[in-house]
């Protein structure tokens, strides 16, 4: 047997493991591995980190990119 690993989406999980499932049991063996509370912990905190620091994304991507340009171009400007 093939042995694989994935790391699936919430929203698409309960679609794959019924696919998987589905399969003639003598072809698949599935062991899940459930998410520990410290794995969903860290990415929840993560999104809580950065959550409301940027009020409008396009504006912020306009001034990274703005402050890029001048960093590439400044020398070229002399």
């Amino acid at each position: 047997m093939q042995q694989i690993t994935l790391n699936i989406n919430p929203s698409i999980y309960e679609h794959i493991m019924f696919f998987l499932k589905n399969l003639p049991k003598n072809l698949v063996d599935i062991q899940e591995q459930p998410k520990t509370p410290s794995q969903a912990k860290t990415s929840t905190s993560a999104f809580g980190i950065l959550k409301g620091k940027i009020k409008d994304p396009v504006e912020w991507q306009r001034e990274i990119r703005e402050e890029s340009d001048r960093d590439i171009y400044k020398d070229f400007q002399k």
